[in-house]
């Protein structure tokens, strides 16, 4: 009867998630395109300008025409709401936009750092984020340069006449290093381009040493092009505010009012603080997630979920077939549900098949190891070389405790990813939908009424207790959080998830249940 009334369900929720309609964050009515022009009257208008700076302005090609979203524009049209007017956002250089607020051709720049030669062209508003800067250089080479200052490191640039990579007319965090590169003296090893692309692009080819860049956009840009593992940061950071600039040749020290008054209401609701965890927390995260150790973590479950279903298998004498099933349905199936409810497109399988090969590879692999040790069995001199069932059965529900622990950690990421909210709620259960309801699928599909994945010791309720607190500790934090910081709560939620399961197979707890 219990499984009858779960397949029921199981049914219904796939049904739910797949006709649910889609609705990607940052889309605008108002403005169904990058360029669109404003709708309202002049009054109500300004223009500004966007170029790419993932993640604060990029174009998300992910739900079809693309749309311009990131945490810069969105942060922009939640103020240009509360001030009830409507802002133009044409593509142009960062260079260029400037110089149009100088002409008055533009009215509104957002991302800009505070410069006396700026002020004399445009007001600047109260802060609504900061940036910190940073030296961006190829994997293995910080080492070389030892500076602890901007003084020193712009002197060890001078002197070993380092080839540097910059954005054209980008003020970074510190004016010394403004000035550096206005000096004349290092033009010849001054790279100026449009945007991080070209400068990661330049540094892996060889033409220039180093670049120097807002870390989320360096991290953003690294990740999205899959080269985070080329590059590494120096570890000195340069901090500063930034604020949006209002022509002075337009724009009034009303509307400057108006608009830090937008801005201390989008900061009191948290609007800003939200918008700021969309955008640059899954970044973060996918960093983290990117390294070498974690993606072995996941490997390690992926394995030992499929080695259930391979044992399984073998026991209730399955065709391949139906060995590749037994061992998908735990490994991948999990979070092909997770994916179908949260409608991230395209579900994780489909844009990364590693998953469904290392099924593949484990299934032909275990069905090879249990033939020839069918066959050693049969051979009394040789019983002895193999490992007694309690042993291999303990090893796999330990490979399969590093698999719940991982994947309670991907499953959170995956819900910052498509941005459901709360996060508090779905990140848990997007958790525990990644790590437990793949079994729960297999022991459906083999109808099997004592192996259960709802019954035994503690499961899916460490997944749930473990992606809540991974999940309160982004939200809470938001953001304030530094990559380090993040890579130390994956950590945490890992190693505890993880020694809770073990801890629980030790003392075999029993699950809560209705007597």
């Amino acid at each position: 009867m219990l499984a009858v009334t779960l397949r029921r369900a199981l049914a219904a929720l796939l049904l739910l998630a797949s006709a649910a309609a889609a609705q990607p964050i940052g889309s605008s009515t108002s403005d169904p395109s990058p360029n669109a022009s404003p709708r309202t009257s002049a009054a109500n208008q300004l223009r500004g300008g966007w170029y790419p700076w993932d993640p604060y302005q990029y174009l998300d090609y992910r739900w079809g025409p693309p749309f311009l979203t990131g945490l810069d524009v969105e942060i922009q049209r939640t103020i240009e709401r509360t001030m009830g007017v409507e802002v133009a956002l044409p593509s142009r250089s960062w260079a260029d936009h400037l110089a149009a607020l100088a002409d008055g051709s533009a009215d509104i720049a957002a991302g800009a750092v505070w410069s006396e030669e700026r002020s004399r062209y445009a007001w600047f508003s109260k802060p609504y984020r900061t940036e910190t800067d940073v030296l961006i250089l190829p994997r293995g080479t910080s080492g070389r340069y030892s500076f602890k200052t901007v003084d020193d490191m712009l002197a060890t640039f001078s002197r070993q006449k380092f080839r540097l990579g910059v954005i054209a007319g980008y003020l970074y965090a510190d004016p010394r290093i403004h000035a550096f590169i206005a000096d004349p003296a290092h033009r010849g090893h001054i790279v100026a381009v449009g945007t991080d692309v070209q400068n990661l692009d330049n540094l892996l080819g060889g033409v220039i040493d180093g670049f120097l860049a807002d870390r989320i956009s360096a991290t953003t840009t690294a990740w999205r092009r899959k080269q985070g593992f080329r590059i590494e940061e120096h570890p000195l950071r340069m901090t500063a505010d930034i604020r949006f600039m209002l022509s002075r040749k337009t724009q009034t020290p009303e509307r400057l009012a108006s608009l830090d008054q937008a801005i201390d209401k989008a900061k009191e609701s948290g609007e800003l603080h939200r918008i700021a965890r969309t955008y640059v927390i899954p970044v973060l995260i996918n960093q983290t997630l990117d390294r070498e150790w974690f993606h072995i973590l996941v490997i390690i479950g992926t394995v030992a979920f499929a080695l259930s279903g391979v044992l399984l298998a073998h026991e209730g004498h399955y065709t391949l077939f139906g060995a590749l099933v037994l061992a998908a349905l735990p490994a991948v199936g999990g979070g092909i549900l997770r994916d179908l409810l949260l409608q991230r497109s395209p579900i994780g399988v489909v844009r990364d098949p590693e998953a469904l090969l290392v099924v593949f590879g484990t299934v032909l692999a275990g069905m090879v190891v249990i033939a020839a040790i069918s066959r050693l069995k049969a051979i009394p001199s040789t019983k002895r070389l193999i490992l007694p069932s309690a042993v291999v059965s303990r090893s796999i529900e330990t490979l399969d405790a590093i698999g719940l622990a991982a994947f309670t950690v991907t499953g959170v990421v995956v819900v910052m990813d498509t941005g459901a909210q709360p996060l508090w709620l779905w990140g848990p259960i997007a958790a525990v939908l990644t790590s437990s309801s793949g079994g729960l699928m297999r022991d459906l599909f083999r109808d099997d009424r004592t192996t259960a994945n709802l019954r035994g010791e503690l499961y899916a309720e460490i997944s749930a207790l473990w992606g809540l607190a991974f999940a309160l500790f982004l939200d809470w934090e938001g953001d304030r959080l530094q990559p380090d910081e993040i890579g130390l709560g994956v950590i945490v939620t890992v190693l505890g998830a993880f020694t809770t399961r073990m801890l629980a197979i030790g003392y075999r707890t029993k699950g809560w249940r209705y007597s």
